[in-house]
This record gives structure tokens, sequence and C-alpha cells, in this order.
């Protein structure tokens, strides 16, 4: 009889969660008739012009605010489908997006 014994097991490694959110946030610029982008915005504090990344990434759409759901702007208003992003980010989990 062949015992078999516990083998360590590499970590499975994760692809970059921003990675994830950049393609959801192209799918819903195409969706829209506008250009994919190469990377997400930084966001910067209102005293700086304001936007959060995801503001920035729509407001050729014209998004004007984006909450934990939803994105608004003049005449427009989708669901994005990104609120644990926002939520993550908004607990300072991605330094690098802030400008």
């Amino acid at each position: 009889m062949v015992v078999l014994r516990d083998v360590p097991r590499r970590p499975v490694e994760t692809a970059d969660p921003l990675d994830d959110v950049l393609r959801r946030v192209n799918r819903l610029r195409i969706a829209h008739g506008v250009d994919p982008l190469f990377e997400l915005p930084p966001a910067c504090t209102s005293w700086d012009g304001g936007g959060c990344v995801l503001e920035r990434a729509f407001a050729d759409l014209g998004v004007a605010f984006v909450d934990y759901r939803l994105a608004y702007g003049r005449e427009l208003t989708f669901e994005h489908g990104l609120g644990d992003f926002v939520r993550a980010f908004d607990k300072g989990r991605f330094p690098e997006l802030r400008a």
C-alpha cells in the first residue's frame, strides 16, 4: 500500500485586484461608446479639483458623482457594480491611486 504524504502546495497567485476593476470599468466604458483606459486614473481631493477614481474614469461619459452602487451625471445614471472596490478604496486600500 502506498501512503501519500501531504505535499506543501504553492499558494495560488491572485491577480492584482486593480486589473479586475480596470476590466470592469472598460466594459462599462465600451458599452457607453467610449474608448477603454490603459490604467485607472488617480483620485484627488476636492481642493485639487475633486474626483474619485471612478468619477475620473467615467468623466467623458458625463459622470459627475459615484456612490457605492451608482454613477450619476446629467441625464445619466447607471449601476457600476464596483461597490466593493469603492469601499476598499475609501478605507485606504489602494494608496497608489491617490494623486
